[in-house]
């Protein structure tokens, strides 16, 4: 019985592992703290996440722009981080409260004051 529920858990475990999309594992691997793998993941998702719903656009948007922040590389951050920000221009709700902080945050962190929000920034430059 002990063995049998050990092989339950093992499975449930590799199966939970194996099924998240390269989205959420780039996410957990920047809230981990590994960018480069963060950043590997989403190029990987890229492709799929431009096709989804506009929440999963805005997240991708989101954590991308951090990313590249994390790694340093602020000038593709702020495109991200513009692209993420006009979502939630169009849609109040495509980001929960936590993402609308961190995107807050990162604008902030890359120079920019709270009220200068989005893609017109980057046309005017």
């Amino acid at each position: 019985m002990r063995r049998m529920m050990l092989l339950f858990a093992s499975l449930a475990i590799l199966t939970s592992m194996g099924c998240s999309s390269p989205l959420s594992r780039g996410v957990r691997s920047y809230h981990a703290g590994a960018p480069a793998q963060a950043m590997d993941h989403l190029l990987e998702a890229e492709a799929s996440a431009v096709s989804e719903v506009p929440r999963t656009r805005a997240r991708y948007a989101l954590y991308r722009g951090l990313t590249h922040l994390s790694l340093g590389d602020a000038e593709s951050a702020e495109r991200w981080l513009a692209e993420a920000k006009a979502w939630c221009d169009r849609d109040d709700g495509v980001l929960d409260a936590d993402d609308r902080g961190r995107l807050l945050a990162a604008w902030v962190a890359i120079g920019h004051e709270p009220g200068t929000w989005g893609s017109g920034v980057l046309e005017r430059r």
